[in-house]
């Protein structure tokens, strides 16, 4: 194992799925529409991400936050 979170698997076609990386201020963005009441739905269709994705961001929203002061 290459120790890399990102998974390429192949689909039927046999194309591989590349990964999208997601910058601290955009999770703090995401973080800030969720706290202000946007629907996590909402969120998930303008960010283009899926609702687990966002839940992960949610999850860990004390050690993003806690990176940005630093």
């Amino acid at each position: 194992m290459s120790g890399s979170k990102c998974k390429s698997s192949g689909d039927v076609a046999g194309t591989a799925k590349k990964c999208q990386v997601i910058t601290v201020e955009t999770k703090v963005k995401i973080i800030e529409r969720v706290e202000q009441g946007e629907k996590i739905v909402d969120i998930t269709h303008s960010c283009n991400m899926n609702r687990s994705t966002i839940g992960t961001i949610l999850k860990n929203k004390d050690k993003i936050m806690e990176r940005v002061k630093s």
